[in-house]
């Protein structure tokens, strides 16, 4: 059942994502290179009832993580664009978002926590952009019809990358429910 679900969720977000290729010239979610501050109300993401963490629950979710997450999520709900997207998504994908609910809650964090590391590598990988386009393109995360314009352009596919990570990531908070 959870590999189903998991497959289901893995599908819903390539459809959502095939949406990213389309020309349009929007900016929103996190800027590269653009710190992220924390809230100073005392929330914490990840936090059980009892008050202990997720990283005491669960063992894969450290502080810092959860820290990085719930600022994702802040920033994200303050952007407009992307509550657009999110209410777009809702609206097209009703049924799909609803059989994806019925993931684990820690499915779900594990997905947004491996998200989360790959926006982190982003930032390693894309030191030599010419080199990123050579190493992904050799393991096969480029789609042959895309090849030519990001060789000509790497730093179209570091946008391209960030803005599919960030979506997937959002897409995940969605699903969990830790973005209305």
């Amino acid at each position: 059942m959870a590999s189903s679900s998991l497959h289901k969720l893995i599908f819903l977000l390539l459809s959502i994502s095939s949406l990213l290729l389309s020309p349009v010239q929007a900016q929103f979610g996190i800027k590269k290179g653009v710190p992220i501050t924390l809230p100073d109300n005392g929330e914490s993401m990840g936090e059980a009832p009892d008050g202990s963490t997720a990283q005491q629950n669960s063992g894969f979710l450290s502080e810092k993580d959860a820290a990085d997450m719930e600022a994702i999520i802040n920033e994200a709900k303050k952007d407009l664009e992307t509550m657009a997207m999110i209410s777009k998504m809702k609206e097209d994908n009703m049924e799909g978002l609803a059989d994806l609910k019925k993931l684990s809650t820690m499915e779900v964090l594990g997905g947004m926590k491996e998200t989360l590391d790959n926006l982190k590598l982003i930032e390693y990988l894309f030191k030599d952009p010419e080199k990123a386009v050579r190493e992904m393109e050799k393991e096969g995360m480029i789609d042959k019809a895309h090849i030519k314009k990001y060789r000509k352009d790497p730093d179209l596919l570091e946008k391209d990358t960030r803005r599919g990570l960030y979506f997937q990531f959002v897409s995940l908070a969605v699903v969990g429910g830790f973005i209305e």
